[in-house]
């Protein structure tokens, strides 16, 4: 019962971890058909930029200002970058973002090195809030539910409760009819790599942070350095011809 107890929290934990990093990723797939390689280069750079961020304004503020800067910069790249290779096609835009997730990790080696960074869990979630036989539940876990639990919130409300939403959702699958009331269908699809850059690096900016305490509920009890430096970007985990 201890196994199945403790193997059920975690995996919520770890679940909704994953909503987070993957609700970006499926907005922009649904609303502009783009499979985007350098989504994981977004979750990267925001936890090296909560990390950074934390070491001179401290956490609570890198949690808000490091997701608001990933954001930005997928606005950036969606202005400058990939409305200019959409109406080129699915091949212009996976080389592209394939590309982009190449120099990003290579960017984020050269500023941050390539061993990991000390990024602590902060004094006031640095503590067990329960015991379940005899194991600690870390405050900091409950934390990220808590976080998760209202990106959800937020997402379902914006997509089911408000005008916009309802267009957008509307625009994926009634286009043509959605343009003859009155709508101008394309600017619905922008928005879609800004608020996907958001959830992931607010995933990175909640999940890096260690403990500085062993727990049988951390993903490495003897680790003391940050999982920031372990959220680089897939596409260079193979190794150089």
């Amino acid at each position: 019962m201890e196994v199945f107890v403790v193997s059920l929290l975690n995996g919520l934990v770890y679940g909704m971890l994953l909503f987070m990093l993957a609700s970006g990723l499926t907005l922009i797939l649904s609303m502009m058909c783009v499979l985007n390689f350098a989504h994981a280069s977004a979750y990267m750079l925001g936890a090296y930029f909560a990390y950074t961020i934390s070491t001179y304004v401290g956490f609570w503020p890198a949690l808000v200002i490091a997701p608001v800067a990933c954001g930005l910069l997928g606005a950036a790249i969606e202005m400058w970058g990939l409305r200019q290779v959409h109406r080129n096609g699915h091949i212009a835009e996976l080389l592209f973002t394939f590309g982009l997730a190449l120099i990003i990790e290579k960017l984020v080696q050269m500023t941050w090195g390539l061993i990991p960074v000390p990024y602590r869990i902060p004094t006031g979630l640095d503590f067990p809030l329960f015991t379940i036989y005899g194991t600690q539940f870390p405050a900091y876990r409950a934390f990220m539910l808590l976080i998760s639990a209202l990106m959800f919130a937020a997402i379902w409300l914006g997509l089911t409760r408000t005008r916009i939403g309802l267009i957008i959702q509307a625009a994926l699958t009634h286009p043509d009819m959605v343009g003859a009331l009155g709508h101008n269908v394309p600017p619905c699809s922008p928005p879609a790599p800004r608020s996907r850059a958001w959830p992931a690096s607010s995933a990175a900016t909640t999940a890096s942070p260690t403990p500085a305490w062993p727990s049988r509920w951390a993903p490495s009890s003897s680790s003391s350095w940050s999982s920031a430096a372990s959220a680089r970007s897939p596409a260079a985990s193979s190794p150089p011809s």
